[in-house]
């Protein structure tokens, strides 16, 4: 049976550029940054920077059934999936009522899978943790079953944990377990940093797919990696020089969007990813945080890879 490997919603990371390089390496699906329902509604500058200008799968986070309904409407044009964000734990979030807070009321998460399909013709699904302090999910997972969403997003790992420990991937079988009986999909999540992990968790466990999030920033590759590694038994490494161009590539598209200037400066969050795991690129992290144009970044490769021909 094909699995499906697709891009989370991270905030300030899976932008129109990183969905689209991410599909362009092999992801059968990619998300939005998560999106605030009321910053939607009242049409808030830092929203509308982030709502995608072309059809893509949308994840929206808030506290009202009916707003978040309401919402939807709103983003109609642009969205071919929903997904209710009832997973992050990141208090700003919580302390709204939102997020995985969500969690404390799964009444409320089916209230909200059901209003979504109202006014929606497109699929639905929920994202959730475990459960807040413990496993909970006999608590949690009747209302969604109740409410019929398309599918579930499970991360392995409870709120009070955020993102430590071990993503408990036993757990998420057996909730997996449980909504295929009801026909609904399952995917997981957690702890999916190389291909080998992805190929593990999808070879491994009765999920219909995974989610990257972390493990794909600075490493847009590592779903092309996943799929090799399964349907080849093996993978194409990437050495320093290939992946500063392939991050060359992504700031200049970058720029083609934000600018510049505003391109270097975004991804420096992203360039440790890029770079990870090879030798002696510690000093070139910390140049690059003093890089505010492309041609200082341009200049910066040109010194610590001498034989990386595109910058001669």
């Amino acid at each position: 049976m094909y699995k499906e490997i697709g891009l989370s919603p991270m905030a300030g990371y899976t932008d129109g550029v990183m969905r689209e390089l991410a599909m362009e390496w092999g992801a059968d699906f990619a998300f939005s940054e998560m999106l605030s329902v009321e910053g939607v509604l009242r049409s808030t500058e830092k929203t509308e920077e982030v709502i995608p200008s072309s059809p893509c799968r949308i994840q929206l986070f808030g506290s009202d059934p009916g707003r978040m309904a309401k919402a939807a409407l709103k983003l109609k044009d642009v969205a071919t999936w929903f997904d209710i964000n009832a997973g992050c734990p990141v208090k700003k979030v919580t302390r709204r009522g939102a997020g995985s807070a969500l969690l404390k009321e799964p009444g409320k998460i089916g209230e909200m899978i059901k209003a979504l399909k109202e006014v929606s013709c497109v699929p639905v699904s929920v994202k959730i943790r475990l459960g807040w302090e413990s496993v909970e999910s006999e608590r949690s997972i009747p209302p969604i079953l109740e409410a019929r969403p398309d599918a579930v997003f499970i991360h392995g790992r409870t709120v009070s944990q955020g993102y430590s420990g071990s993503a408990n991937w036993i757990e998420i079988d057996r909730i997996a377990g449980t909504l295929h009986r009801e026909g609904i999909l399952s995917y997981g999540s957690g702890d999916l940093f190389s291909p080998r992990a992805v190929a593990e968790a999808l070879d491994n466990h009765s999920i219909d797919g995974v989610v990257v999030a972390r493990g794909a920033i600075g490493n847009p590759w590592i779903f092309k990696q996943a799929r090799d590694l399964m349907e080849l038994g093996t993978y194409e490494e990437f050495g320093l020089s290939e992946r500063l161009e392939h991050f060359l590539n992504h700031i200049e598209r970058l720029a083609d969007v934000v600018g510049e200037n505003q391109a270097v400066r975004d991804l420096r969050k992203s360039f440790a990813g890029y770079t990870r795991n090879i030798r002696y690129a510690s000093n070139m992290r910390k140049e690059y945080m003093k890089c505010d144009s492309l041609k200082e970044v341009r200049e910066l490769f040109r010194v610590f890879v001498s034989d990386f021909q595109v910058f001669k």
